[in-house]
């Protein structure tokens, strides 16, 4: 069973949301914690699949990737066509989500690639996908905000068991 996220560690994901190169000290600090506590609370979080992993945040213009876009994909329906499409998908670097969805689309995609002329490349690979049946694409003209998943997004269920805290 999992435990419950107590205050504590909702502040150390909240920090590490923030800045994932946070140090131990700095976090032990404002959690009032001893140093090993909160390593032993971060491993425990890693363990538990709550911190899922580590990475840099990369500017699109920089990598020469700032044009986004949403596509509905629409395929055949069964499992051979949904693996075809996966495969596919997953061959596609510039695909960076595939989110399944209720109604008349299948999947919506956000994509990132250099241009206009990248993404009609990559609409016609993605449509060349056997079991492809359509698309409709919106070309995203400026991101107002993202906002890296915290811990803060979901409340806890009402229901839910609560473990007390260790350490």
């Amino acid at each position: 069973m999992k435990r419950q996220l107590d205050e504590t560690d909702r502040t150390i994901l909240r920090m590490m949301s923030a800045d994932g190169r946070q140090t131990v000290r700095a976090l032990a600090r404002a959690v009032g914690l001893s140093e090993p506590s909160v390593r032993e609370r971060l491993q425990r979080l890693e363990r538990d699949g709550v911190i899922a992993g580590y990475r840099a945040e990369l500017d699109p213009a920089s990598v020469d990737a700032s044009t986004a876009a949403f596509i509905a994909l629409r395929f055949e329906s069964g499992e051979r066509a949904k693996a075809e499409v996966n495969a596919g998908l997953a061959a596609e670097p510039c695909v960076l989500e595939v989110h399944e969805v209720a109604g008349e689309d299948c999947y919506w995609l956000k994509v990132r690639v250099s241009g206009t002329t990248a993404l009609a490349d990559a609409l016609d690979r993605i449509r060349a996908i056997p079991s492809v049946q359509g698309t409709s694409t919106t070309i995203v003209l400026r991101t107002v905000f993202e906002r890296p998943l915290g811990p803060d997004t979901a409340p806890p269920a009402a229901d839910a068991p609560t473990v007390p805290p260790a350490g």
